[in-house]
C-alpha cells in the first residue's frame, strides 16, 4: 500500500465504511512528539471520515515503540483503534488484545513468502525494499551519466530551437508522448530528454498534465518516470511535477512525497511543486481532483488535441 517495506516508521490505516481510505507513513517520532502525532492521525481520521484506525510502528528498538503506541492509544482512545501493533525482528506483536491471542515471543512473519504479497505483485502493487529504492527512482542520472546527458540536452535544444512554428513543438510533444504510451510506456534517453526540454514551457507542461487522469495514471507514472531517470537537475521541475501528480492520481502517496522531496532540492520555488506538496501534507485524495480540476482538465485536453492536430 506504501510502495516500500517501512522501517523506523508508523503507518496508520484509516478505514471508512469497511474499505481502506487511507495509509499514511511517517519517520517514526521520539515519544515526546507523541501528542503532536495524535493530533495529525486525528486530523487525517476526521479528514476521510474513518471509522476505524490501525497503528502499526515499525522498529528495532522496541521499547520506545511500544512507549509511543501506548501513548498514541491514550490519545486516539481504543474505540476507533482495532489494530495497534509493533512490528520489529520478524515478529509482531499486538498492544491491543492482550496476551490471550499474542504470544510473548511475538508471531513471526515473512513478507516475501506470504500469500497476500504475491497477490499484491499480481495486482501490481509491488513494494521496494526500502525507502531509498524508491527515492533513486526520482534522483535522476548518476554523476557518471551526467554530462552525457547533460550534451544531448543541448544538443536537442538547438533543434528545438529551428521551430518557428508555434505549434510544431505541441505536435511534437504529443507524437512522442503517442509514442512512448504505444510502445509500453518507457522512453530512452534522447526522448525523455526531448519530452523534459518541452515541457520547461509552462503551456506545455500543463497540456502534459491535462492528459493525466485516474484512469491512465499509472501510463503516466512509467512515461515520466522515465523522463525523471534521464534528465539533468536543471530540467527536473515539470516532470518531477508531471510524476508526482500522476502518482498522486495512481494513489502512490510514497511516490508523490519522493518527488516532492526532490523539487526541494532542485528548484523549490517552483509553483506547481509547492502545489504537490500541499496535496502531500493535507493527504488529499485522488477524487478531490475531479472536483477541482476536471473543468480545467477538459479544456486544456481540448486544447492539446486541436493544437497537436
Amino acid at each position: 500500500m506504501i510502495g516500500f517495506h517501512p522501517d523506523e516508521s508508523i503507518v496508520a490505516v484509516f478505514v471508512r465504511s469497511g474499505q481502506i481510505a487511507l495509509t499514511a507513513r511517517m519517520d517514526l517520532p521520539t515519544e515526546s512528539a507523541s501528542d503532536e502525532l495524535a493530533e495529525r492521525i486525528d486530523g487525517l481520521a476526521k479528514q476521510h471520515k474513518a471509522h476505524a484506525l490501525a497503528l502499526v510502528a515499525y522498529s528495532a528498538a522496541s521499547l520506545p515503540a511500544n512507549r509511543l503506541l501506548t501513548r498514541l492509544m491514550d490519545r486516539l482512545g481504543t474505540n476507533r483503534l482495532t489494530d495497534v501493533l509493533y512490528v520489529g525482528h520478524g515478529r509482531w506483536w499486538s498492544l491491543s488484545c492482550g496476551e490471550e491471542c499474542c504470544p510473548l515471543s511475538g508471531t513471526p512473519f515473512d513478507p516475501s513468502s506470504h500469500p497476500i504479497s504475491a497477490a499484491a505483485v499480481f495486482a501490481g502493487l509491488g513494494a521496494h525494499g526500502h525507502r531509498r529504492e524508491l527515492e533513486a527512482t526520482v534522483s535522476g542520472p548518476s554523476s557518471t551519466e551526467l554530462p552525457r546527458a547533460e550534451a544531448l540536452a543541448d544538443a536537442l535544444l538547438t533543434e528545438l530551437d529551428q521551430l518557428h512554428d508555434p505549434r510544431a513543438r505541441t505536435r511534437l510533444l504529443a507524437s512522442t508522448m503517442q509514442a512512448t504510451q504505444s510502445g509500453g510506456g518507457v522512453l530512452d534517453e534522447r526522448n525523455s530528454l526531448l519530452l523534459g526540454l518541452l515541457v520547461t514551457q509552462i503551456d506545455l507542461r500543463d497540456l502534459a498534465w491535462a492528459l493525466i487522469s485516474p484512469t491512465n495514471a499509472d501510463d503516466h507514472v512509467r512515461l515520466w518516470g522515465s523522463v525523471v531517470a534521464h534528465v539533468p537537475p536543471t530540467l527536473a521541475a515539470a516532470p518531477l511535477c508531471l510524476l508526482g501528480m500522476a502518482a498522486w492520481l495512481s494513489g502512490s502517496g510514497a511516490l508523490l512525497n519522493c518527488c516532492c522531496e526532490r523539487l526541494v532540492q532542485v528548484a523549490p520555488e517552483y509553483s506547481m511543486g509547492r502545489l504537490l506538496t500541499e496535496i502531500s501534507d493535507r493527504a488529499l485524495p485522488p477524487s478531490l481532483w475531479q472536483q477541482i480540476g476536471g473543468e480545467m482538465q477538459a479544456g486544456l485536453g481540448a486544447e492539446f488535441g486541436l493544437l497537436a492536430g
